[in-house]
């Protein structure tokens, strides 16, 4: 009557926690597509009455919403004000679910709503839901709601954590709401729980003595914030529209190269959610290659515009419904539908197609030391071009990309590249699609150039 669900790619958690004797659940932030927990629920003659929202979220689509076409109830934290239905918890409140006993702890700091979720139940651990206050190993960031609000939040999450959190029993467990990868903290662990006194032991932002020390190491070590994340807690404030998923998903439906066309030409984005090299060697003109894998929603998320209509260009049909559905978690819910028969059916319609080159390290080192060198352009992040980069080349990262490609030259040769390959394709398809002609991509990326041991500029 527990069960986590986990989206590797936005590396982040949901829970199913259940009573056995009433059939009845709560779920704890549960993501957009919400017919993982329906079908859980149905296939164990469970009624999910309540959905509870830690925060509002800003680096997925909540299901909160979507979950109230069953009955179920939102709960979120003081001062969330949801545009929704739902119930602001107070710090200390309670609530049974059968003979599950939930309290509700006001823990900001990541965001001044935050709560944390205790629950306990006969013959099972006792179980705190942190959300984004405390991770394995690491902390929530405070700054995501601007620099005017940070520090405040930085303070408020040490309160939260060591006189709320870590004077409980060391022997509860700890479920956080993201894993390793997530960008709503820095260094998260792997491991899918943690326990109090485990955090206490081990965790390196814990062991600061002082306030001032805790805000400092908080403030010092703040991850990238990906683009989307703003328009993100605006619709989750606001409550994403809804699309009838506790029906099922469908997915998205085939449609002809024609069709297609129409779509693109009324506004639509065609996303190639092929390789990067099946995508260099030809692809539809105006297309962005999002290689198809588990990252799909987490890098549109960076490149996608707010409102963003979709088509897809898929291998198969599984693959095009799968990324439909990463899409989704990330707010992108217009999709005109996949090109029935991928690229080969656009190629022999006639339809416009383009490509471009792709270099290795070793060409392109090469190319650097010889007359007319390309233009690198790399697209990581600050912290990652702060590490080391390639001497002479222009830092602009992935979200800043489209808006800033008028800077790059047109009579000069682009080379894009990134840590191993995938996000520099995509800028690729980005600079392409604004208009530079001349690009080339850089396959392996920084860890191959790395292997050279060619000097970098730190």
């Amino acid at each position: 009557m527990f069960q986590r669900f986990y989206d590797e790619g936005l590396a982040q958690s949901s829970f199913f926690v259940a009573c056995p004797r009433t059939r009845e659940a709560v779920i704890i932030d549960p993501r957009r597509d919400v017919d993982i927990y329906i079908e859980t629920a149905r296939a164990n003659n469970i009624r999910i009455v309540y959905s509870f929202e830690t925060h509002v979220h800003a680096d997925f689509a909540c299901g909160s919403r979507e979950l109230g076409a069953i009955g179920a109830r939102t709960i979120a934290g003081p001062g969330s004000n949801l545009r929704y239905a739902h119930h602001q918890a107070t710090h200390g409140e309670r609530l049974r679910v059968g003979d599950l006993s939930i309290e509700f702890m006001h823990t900001p700091g990541h965001t001044p709503e935050h709560i944390s979720v205790l629950t306990n139940q006969p013959d099972q651990p006792v179980r705190l839901f942190t959300g984004d206050t405390l991770l394995v190993g690491a902390v929530g960031r405070p700054d995501l709601l601007g620099e005017e609000q940070t520090r405040r939040l930085a303070s408020d999450l040490y309160d939260s954590l060591f006189k709320k959190i870590l004077v409980l029993d060391d022997r509860i467990q700890v479920h956080p709401g993201h894993g390793a990868g997530s960008l709503c903290g820095a260094g998260i662990g792997n491991d899918p729980f943690t326990t109090i006194g485990q955090e206490k032991r081990f965790n390196p932002m814990l062991q600061h003595g002082t306030k001032e020390a805790f805000v400092a190491a908080v403030l010092a070590d703040l991850p990238d914030t990906p683009p989307y994340f703003p328009r993100m807690k605006k619709l989750n404030q606001e409550g994403p529209p809804l699309l009838g998923l506790v029906n099922g998903y469908r997915g998205p439906a085939a449609i002809s190269p024609g069709s297609a066309v129409t779509a693109i030409r009324a506004g639509a984005l065609m996303i190639d959610l092929r390789s990067a090299t099946t995508f260099a060697a030809g692809h539809p003109l105006g297309a962005l290659n999002l290689g198809y894998g588990i990252k799909v929603g987490y890098w549109g998320g960076y490149v996608l515009p707010a409102d963003a209509r979709i088509v897809l260009l898929a291998a198969n049909p599984q693959e095009a419904t799968d990324a439909a559905r990463q899409l989704l978690r990330v707010g992108v819910s217009r999709i005109d539908g996949y090109v029935n028969g991928g690229f080969e059916a656009w190629r022999d319609t006639g339809l416009p197609t383009a490509s471009y080159p792709l270099t290795n390290v070793q060409d392109l080192h090469g190319a650097i030391g010889a007359g007319n060198p390309p233009l690198v352009v790399d697209v990581r992040t600050i912290r990652e071009w702060n590490a080391g980069h390639i001497e002479g080349a222009v830092h602009i990262p992935l979200g800043d990309l489209a808006r800033r490609a008028s800077e790059l030259p047109r009579d000069r040769t682009v080379a894009t590249i990134c840590e191993a390959g995938y996000r520099s394709s995509l800028a690729a398809s980005v600079l392409s699609r604004a208009g530079i002609d001349r690009l080339i991509n850089v396959t392996g990326g920084m860890s191959a150039w790395r292997a050279l041991q060619p000097t970098t500029t730190t």
